[in-house]
């Protein structure tokens, strides 16, 4: 490479990144709306994560915006037993029994149908007398919530929902019971009046019912329209979280590539706001984050949960439990602000990002336009530029 050519190139770079104003100098709000995790809304094992040039733009059309965002509660399943019913005649045998034919529940969940179950009383009169337990009891012809003398395992709450129909097929009666599973060695027996009319009967078991909320919502996106290489705040100003008190928010800033530069938690040292300085690339672009407390490697998990003593060894559970999150849900304000209006490049109020190396190392590395990678795109600048520079 021709190095007077790169010097030419580099002060062509900071010449452009003089900061006299953005596309317009009003203050304006505008609202980042978050996306949805990448494996569903209800699962934080894959949480909002970075992918490189793939990131939610926000344009800044002016040298001061406030963005409104919000840091969300999200839910996930918690414990779904694997249920057995039975059906019992006066002296508890087993009339009918059932394993994974529910309508209701994820696929684990017991169902019975018909009129097999119906007990006469001798009275005129009929009862329904159900068990429920969790598998594998039951499949060894033993209703006792065990299984070879061990517990069943099963743990978490289910409903039973009973409706009674008549001749025309037409519900004549309806029967909710609730309970749980909080030992993993429970057999339930339930017993109902059959309605006079009753002919049938369909008994559906709902095991999902269970939602641990999580917070782990993380916010990655791009800020444009700024003046390239030209020296930006990113402060938090404001935002109440779910318990209202302030929003334990981080700040993050990324190249284009995902990889961290640097992050802020307390502005202050004592406040909870952030603020983080960067430095606009050759793009005018600047790629942050926004995460929760706790979060240092900007993933939605609580890194102390993460990376704690002994987590690595930590026993397998019998159903999920809650995820670890960060922890924060609430909402947050920032404001996006210039810096130094008459200098190109180096941040004037750094906070503990402002490093003036960041844009030399990256034309130390032939990144031309800042964007994390050196690639087609720098090499077309350098050509665009190559030859004497005229001193």
């Amino acid at each position: 490479m021709n190095m007077k050519s790169f010097a030419a190139v580099a002060g062509t770079l900071a010449t452009a990144g003089m900061c006299f104003a953005a596309a317009s100098t009003s203050s304006l709000y505008v609202t980042f709306e978050t996306g949805a995790v990448p494996t569903g809304p209800e699962d934080c094992d894959a949480p909002d994560y970075c992918v490189p040039f793939d990131w939610t733009e926000i344009l800044i059309p002016g040298d001061c915006t406030y963005i409104n965002g919000e840091l969300e509660k999200r839910y996930e399943l918690g414990c779904q037993p694997d249920t057995y019913m039975v059906c019992f005649d006066k002296l508890n045998h087993i009339v009918a029994a059932d394993d994974n034919s529910s309508e209701l529940g994820n696929g684990w969940a017991s169902g019975l149908w018909g009129s097999d179950c119906f007990i006469d009383n001798g009275d005129g009169t009929r009862s329904l007398r159900l068990g429920v337990t969790g598998r594998p009891d039951g499949l060894d012809g033993v209703f006792n919530g065990l299984f070879q003398n061990g517990p069943h395992g099963q743990l978490g709450y289910f409903e039973v929902h009973v409706t009674f129909t008549d001749q025309m097929n037409t519900e004549c009666g309806y029967e909710l019971y609730t309970d749980e599973f909080h030992t993993g060695a429970e057999a339930f027996y339930i017993n109902y009046a059959v309605p006079a009319d009753a002919t049938g009967v369909h008994v559906n078991i709902d095991n999902a019912l269970e939602h641990n909320e999580i917070r782990c919502d993380v916010d990655y996106f791009k800020l444009t329209n700024l003046v390239p290489l030209c020296d930006y705040c990113i402060e938090q100003i404001g935002g109440i979280d779910c318990e209202c008190t302030k929003t334990d928010a981080m700040l993050g800033w990324f190249d284009k590539s995902c990889t961290l530069i640097d992050h802020n938690d307390d502005k202050d040292y004592e406040d909870v706001y952030s603020k983080l300085c960067a430095v606009a690339d050759a793009n005018g672009e600047i790629n942050i984050a926004v995460t929760g407390y706790s979060d240092y490697n900007f993933n939605g998990l609580n890194d102390e949960w993460e990376f704690g003593p002994g987590m690595e060894d930590r026993a397998p559970v019998e159903c999920p439990e809650p995820k670890h999150g960060h922890g924060v849900a609430g909402c947050y304000t920032l404001k996006v602000y210039v810096t130094n209006p008459h200098s190109g490049g180096i941040p004037a109020d750094s906070g503990n990002a402002g490093d003036v190396t960041v844009m030399q190392n990256a034309l130390d590395h032939g990144d031309l336009n800042m964007d994390g990678v050196t690639n087609t795109a720098d090499l077309g600048i350098l050509i665009g530029n190559f030859g004497w520079n005229g001193n």
